[in-house]
């Protein structure tokens, strides 16, 4: 199915009431691609909305005579001819100021270049044969645990931080510990604010996965994702830079809010965080979204899905469906690591990100490499469990 049908069926799909979430994930298709062609769609349902329309300016001027156009292609040819010698703009640049020609711009002087064809290309790198699973770049949210920080008068405490990759919308919670009931209501108020999202990418913190004791029962963090219908994401250990979105803003909170005052109580504290989410969300802007504030993007994508306002956490959430993604690099001993536990893979996984696919469903562990089954093992999860 080629990119035009798939708008087309995008907005059939809508129009036969499915949920902007089901549309996207079986077009394989992110939430903004999808409204951006509903709101195409709603302009001119009649018309041709599902073209794309054209980016090519409509007039171009030239600064320059023909002449001068010619005397940039012979200098980039006499200078190509010299092993050693630099062919860019600014070398033709310097080139018409020692022939005391009238040097043009460097940025005329490579539009010139680009439109006589006269660019010398690199080869692209080679693509590696096992690229990262990303999962970013889908409607995900990211979490991490900030701490401890420790305060004057008001003892140790924690930043339980989550960002909307999509949105940057953030929020902060302040913790004095890390059980996981803290953290799990500090989700549940992003996910009643910002809307439930595809899939939840953390890194491998005891609180967030469970025990080490028990670790097929998983803990209160999990059950909870999986029971709203969201793939939680463990990221492979010790590499913090693939939850990098959420480690870049924790740096600017550090910066801007946590260090820049001295906090004398907890309120204090949670106060001012509370502010600065606030203002962060209101007024910061990010190149990402052409500049334009987190809310700003939020109101405009429209999300339709969000956690019941009136949602209370029951006191046993039971293991029912879903699946829970960690992904993991195989090094040489073919070791694959989840929760505290070790599987032997196959050898043509060595030296490749996998993703180790736990299904609650198949009570089984599957091992994915570019999105092929590989390998399979028995991981039985105790549903009933409490």
């Amino acid at each position: 199915m080629d990119e035009i049908e798939t708008r087309k069926q995008a907005i059939a799909m809508y129009l036969s009431n499915h949920k902007p979430m089901e549309i996207c994930r079986s077009l394989d298709k992110s939430r903004p691609w999808f409204y951006k062609w509903l709101r195409r769609y709603h302009h001119d349902p009649k018309g041709q909305w599902y073209l794309d329309h054209s980016s090519v300016p409509h007039t171009c001027e030239r600064n320059y005579s023909k002449e001068q156009e010619n005397q940039v292609i012979q200098i980039r040819k006499k200078l190509e001819k010299n092993a050693y010698a630099q062919v860019g703009a600014i070398s033709i640049q310097w080139e018409m100021h020692k022939l005391n020609l009238p040097p043009l711009q460097i940025w005329t002087i490579d539009r010139i270049i680009k439109r006589n064809q006269l660019t010398q290309t690199k080869p692209l790198p080679q693509k590696r044969k096992n690229e990262y699973p990303d999962y970013s770049k889908a409607h995900t949210h990211e979490l991490d645990l900030v701490g401890p920080r420790y305060l004057k008068k008001g003892g140790k405490h924690y930043f339980c931080n989550l960002i909307a990759t999509q949105s940057h919308c953030i929020h902060l919670n302040v913790l004095k510990n890390k059980r996981a009931i803290g953290i799990v209501d500090s989700i549940m108020r992003f996910w009643k604010q910002f809307g439930l999202p595809d899939f939840l990418q953390l890194d491998n913190e005891l609180s967030f996965r469970g025990s080490n004791r028990y670790p097929h029962s998983f803990g209160l963090l999990i059950r909870f994702v999986l029971s709203q219908g969201v793939t939680p994401v463990f990221i492979p250990q010790a590499e913090p830079w693939r939850n990098g979105i959420i480690e870049k803003f924790n740096d600017t909170f550090d910066k801007k809010c946590f260090r820049t005052q001295s906090f004398d109580c907890h309120q204090q504290l949670v106060n001012e965080v509370q502010a600065f989410e606030r203002f962060h969300n209101q007024n910061y802007r990010y190149s990402a979204h052409n500049n334009r504030t987190p809310m700003q993007v939020h109101r405009q994508n429209q999300y339709s899905c969000y956690l019941d306002p009136e949602y209370q956490l029951p006191e046993f959430i039971p293991l029912e469906t879903g699946e829970i993604i960690i992904i993991r690099f195989i090094r040489s001993n073919r070791l694959l690591k989840v929760f505290g536990e070790s599987f032997v893979v196959e050898p043509e996984l060595i030296y490749n990100y996998v993703v180790a696919c736990i299904s609650i469903e198949a009570q089984a562990l599957k091992i994915y490499l570019d999105d092929k089954l590989v390998q399979e093992f028995c991981y039985p999860t105790p549903v009933d469990w409490m």
